[in-house]
């Protein structure tokens, strides 16, 4: 009898870290999900706007000029849901804070990281630039 119960317990603690990972897996993927219209420019000069309105306005203004100018993919301020700086403002050991870039489209995502090739041949404000995905937590700790 004893040894029975010691068996329906050990495959319930089996079911129990099963669940457990599958769970995970399913937030990772959820993650993964919203994350997959979404980019992270490195090395974009700060605002130095006094109200974060305006260095938002900057941000995007700057993100426009990028895609529009330097990229020739063609995004206007509508195909943005959200542009923000990553980070704490006027931190010394990261003089530029990146910026995360909602995307509404995925359509948009892939125009912009094909056409990354031509900022060799942009202006020298844009070259500096790096556009990578927004990866999950354990994306970045594999790569």
């Amino acid at each position: 009898m004893d040894v029975t119960l010691e068996k329906v317990t050990e495959n319930i603690q089996e079911v129990r870290n099963s669940l457990s990972e599958t769970r995970a897996k399913a937030a990772e993927q959820q993650d993964k999900e919203s994350r997959r219209n979404n980019l992270i420019l490195y090395k974009v000069p700060e605002s130095t706007q006094p109200r974060a309105e305006d260095r938002n306005k900057a941000d995007i203004d700057y993100c426009l000029q990028l895609f529009n100018n330097a990229l020739h993919v063609g995004v206007s301020n509508e195909d943005f849901i959200q542009v923000f700086s990553l980070g704490k403002r006027g931190d010394d050991t990261a003089p530029t804070r990146p910026l995360l870039i909602q995307l509404a489209s995925y359509t948009f995502k892939n125009l912009i990281l094909e056409s990354l090739s031509k900022l060799k041949h942009a202006e020298q404000k844009y070259k500096n630039v790096i556009v990578a995905h927004d990866m999950t937590k354990t994306e970045r700790e594999e790569c």
